[in-house]
This record gives C-alpha cells, sequence and structure tokens, in this order.
C-alpha cells in the first residue's frame, strides 16, 4: 500500500518574523512524501524573501492581499496530496504529528477529519517563544479524546473546538465541502468545520500537536466592525437547526447563552481596541435584555465614555 501524499497549506500574510520557524516544524515530521504550498496573500513585509532559503521544499504562490480563506483556497487549488493539512504562518507543529494522523485516517475510513490539540504559546519576558518545558521531548501518540470523537455539529454549536493549525482532511471530503467562503473575513475556518460536521465525522487526539502563537499584532487579535463568528453561528443554525446529522439536538438554553457571550466578547473586544460605538451598541443590547446586571451598565458606561476621548478600560 502507497504512503499517501499530505499537501501542508498554509497561508501567509506579513509573517516574516514566523514563516522559518513553521516550516522548520512542518520539514522537521517524520511523514514523507510530502507536499508543501504556501500562499502570500499580498504581504507588505518581507515574507517572500523569508520563504527564499526553502525554495527547493516548498511551492510559493502570490496573490493580491484577500484574507485567509481567499489563501487557503488559492493553496487547495494547487494541492496534490491526498490528504490535506492546514497549518498557520506563525504556528508550530510538535513532532509525530502528520504520522499520526495518517495513521488514523487510513485506519477510519469514516472519519472525514483528524485534530489534534493545541497548546497557546506565549512569549518569554524578553519576547521570545520558547519551546514549553513539558513539550519538549513530546512525540503525538495514537490515543484519541473518546468524548471529542464523532459527529460534533451540535458541540461546534457550542465552540469552535477545532483550531486550523491541528486539522488534517481527506481530499476527498474537501472537494466535497467545496472552498472556505472568503465572505468571512474572520471566522472562516469555524465555519468550514461546521459545514464539515454535517457531512462527516470528526476525531481528535489526545496529545498537543500544536503551539498556537499568542501576540499583539495577530490578525486574529484585532476587533473586527461585523462579528464574524456569531454570523458564521447565526448562518448554520438559519441552515441546519439545532439538530445534528447523528440526530443529537443542543441544548437551547446554552446555545442562548453561548450567544450572548459572543456579543458580550465583540463587546468587550471593541472596549479594549476597538470602536467604542460597537462596543456601546452591544452592552446596551445586553443591558435591554440583563437590566439589573450592574456589570454590563459598567461597560455601557465605559464604552460611552470613552467616545468621548476617555480610553482607559479595567480588567474583564
Amino acid at each position: 500500500m502507497l504512503t499517501p501524499t499530505v499537501s501542508v497549506v498554509i497561508a501567509s500574510y506579513n509573517s516574516a518574523r514566523t514563516i522559518a520557524e513553521t516550516l522548520d516544524s512542518v520539514l522537521a515530521q517524520d511523514h514523507r512524501p510530502l507536499d508543501i504550498v504556501v500562499v502570500d496573500d499580498g504581504s507588505t513585509d518581507n515574507s517572500l524573501q523569508a520563504l527564499q532559503p526553502y525554495r527547493d521544499s516548498v511551492r510559493v504562490f502570490s496573490q493580491a492581499n484577500a484574507g485567509p480563506a481567499a489563501a487557503r483556497n488559492t493553496a487547495l487549488q494547487h494541492a496534490r496530496g491526498e490528504l490535506v493539512a492546514f497549518v498557520d504562518a506563525d504556528d508550530v507543529w510538535l513532532p509525530g504529528k502528520l504520522s499520526a494522523q495518517v495513521r488514523l485516517l487510513e485506519a477510519r475510513p469514516e472519519v472525514g477529519a483528524v485534530c489534534t490539540r493545541w497548546q497557546p504559546w506565549h512569549a518569554d519576558a524578553d519576547g521570545t517563544y520558547r519551546m514549553p518545558t513539558p513539550l519538549r521531548h513530546l512525540t503525538v501518540s495514537d490515543q484519541v479524546e473518546p468524548e471529542r470523537c464523532g459527529w460534533r455539529y451540535t458541540h461546534l454549536l457550542l465552540g469552535s473546538e477545532m483550531l486550523t493549525s491541528a486539522v488534517m482532511m481527506r481530499r476527498q471530503v474537501i472537494d466535497e465541502l467545496g472552498p472556505f467562503d472568503p465572505a468571512f473575513r474572520n471566522g472562516e475556518d469555524y465555519d468550514y468545520w461546521l459545514r464539515l460536521s454535517r457531512i462527516r465525522q470528526i476525531v481528535r487526539l489526545a496529545s498537543v500537536g500544536v503551539l498556537y502563537r499568542q501576540w499583539a499584532g495577530s490578525e486574529t487579535g484585532t476587533p473586527k466592525p461585523v462579528n464574524y463568528e456569531l454570523r458564521v453561528l447565526e448562518n448554520a443554525l438559519a441552515r441546519w437547526g439545532r439538530e445534528g446529522p447523528d440526530g443529537a439536538r443542543v441544548d437551547a438554553q446554552a446555545l442562548e447563552r453561548r450567544i450572548e457571550r459572543m456579543r458580550l466578547e465583540h463587546g468587550y473586544a471593541h472596549l479594549r481596541r476597538g470602536s467604542a460605538d460597537i462596543a456601546l451598541k452591544a452592552y446596551l443590547q445586553a443591558v435591554r435584555r440583563h437590566p439589573w446586571n450592574a456589570k454590563l451598565w459598567l461597560r455601557a458606561g465605559q464604552a460611552a465614555i470613552r467616545r468621548l476621548g476617555f480610553t482607559r478600560v479595567g480588567p474583564e
């Protein structure tokens, strides 16, 4: 039996500081053959120069900036593998990740995608990202998390329990799903996993397979004018409702709490780093639903004061 080729899809935007470390972690994987595809999404830094030393191992394509969904779609058009693994250009894989995922998909044909756990990765005091001590000698194992395996639609409605850099999919399933939706400038991956969960089972391995870099300049850390994640969730509910393909139904009250939390998190993100108008609107909507919640009144007041030029915001 031939070993399947794994295409590694990397959407890169202004990743000159991190792309080499990401690629080194990919090339250090023990699975072969690999087909590594990087799409530079209109970077304005030195990303393309940082990719030069990898030209013999990586295929690089460039396009005008169009967002991560469009960049991944371009990469998928060029991907040649029977299996596809995604990794963002600032994350790092741990040893054995690809091999463990390939073994799982080969052993379980009913599964459409497999992901690993991940660990948020913070810089040390000097700004350097170092390998966390507990993970220095870790190799990803074949052990799965049974409680996070199977039909995951109703679970995903309550939380996006998949990280893009941790996911491997069958190319056949990707072709069935179609492209990422470029209308979502954020949350496009959450939309994709919800769509996936309607047609295939998903398995999560118990090992940490990804270091998920946390830094203030990341695209995902910048609040958007639109609450894209909430829009993704509302679109899924309008299309499929609260029932999964397996007949399971999500608890209505738990779902409402999740939606409320998403609204408030969006408002708080704007209160700290974005638009005071958006934050004020979010908190006034929440106050109308929960008029006795003093904390909501406080946040609404902080947003109103910010509109007048006072910017200090307390901890959540």
